[in-house]
């Protein structure tokens, strides 16, 4: 039985990028969903201007979601020998 021949080297890297990527991006989700639900409750509570920041605090979700799949992308990227 033959063995499949291991993926091209810029294959191989791009799949390790994709899965660095991913990874980041679902700690980015998970993080910025608690740090959502922690602030809201907060938010709401409060008065006047500082209570019309709930609806920015939903920002949070998809900014750290994109953040953490680029800063996952980046580290999962070739490291440059010193």
């Amino acid at each position: 039985m033959m063995t499949p021949p291991s993926p091209a080297p810029g294959r191989r890297e791009r799949r390790l990028r994709l899965w660095g990527a991913l990874g980041g991006a679902a700690a980015g989700f998970v993080l910025a969903s608690v740090a959502y639900l922690l602030i809201t409750p907060v938010l709401e509570a409060s008065p006047g201007l500082l209570r019309e920041l709930q609806g920015l605090s939903w920002n949070l979700v998809p900014g750290l979601t994109v953040l953490g799949g680029v800063t996952g992308w980046m580290a999962a990227g070739p490291r440059r020998p010193h």
